[in-house]
C-alpha cells in the first residue's frame, strides 16, 4: 500500500464544544421571543376586547410557563371563566373572537423573530457560515 501523499490532523474540541453549547444558547434566545411575543399577544388582545368595566382587559395575564421554558396568556381573575365565555360564547351570547385574534395576527412576527435568534445564536458560536 501507498503511503499517503498529505495528511491532515484537525483538533475538534471547539467545534463539539460549541455544537454541544448550541441548545441551551438557542432555548435561552427562543424564550426572549417568546416573552416579546406574549406581551404583543395580550397588549392586541386588551386592544380588542369590549369593554364594559375594563376588568377583563386588566386581568389578561401573562406568566412563565410551568417548566420555566415559555410564556403562557391567559385571563384569569375573580371571574374565572369570562375569558372563554367572551371568546367562545354562551347559549345565550355569541363569542368574540378576541384572544385567538390576537394570536394569530403574532404568528408571522414570532416565526420571524425565532428564526433571526436561532441564526443569531448559530453566529455567536461561530458556527454560522
Amino acid at each position: 500500500m501507498a503511503e499517503p501523499l498529505m495528511t491532515i490532523d484537525v483538533d475538534t474540541r471547539e467545534l463539539f464544544a460549541a455544537m454541544d453549547a448550541m441548545p441551551d444558547v438557542i432555548m435561552a434566545a427562543l424564550k426572549g421571543n417568546s416573552k416579546v411575543t406574549a406581551d404583543n399577544i395580550k397588549r392586541e388582545q386588551q386592544a380588542r376586547i369590549k369593554r364594559a368595566t375594563g376588568a377583563t382587559g386588566d386581568a389578561i395575564t401573562v406568566e412563565e410557563t410551568h417548566n420555566g421554558d415559555g410564556y403562557v396568556v391567559f385571563v384569569g381573575n375573580n371571574r374565572t371563566h369570562i375569558g372563554r365565555f367572551l371568546a367562545f360564547g354562551t347559549k345565550f351570547m355569541t363569542g368574540d373572537d378576541f384572544f385567538f385574534a390576537a394570536a394569530r395576527l403574532e404568528e408571522g412576527s414570532h416565526d420571524r423573530r425565532a428564526l433571526e435568534s436561532v441564526q443569531l445564536a448559530i453566529d455567536s458560536k461561530g458556527l454560522g457560515d
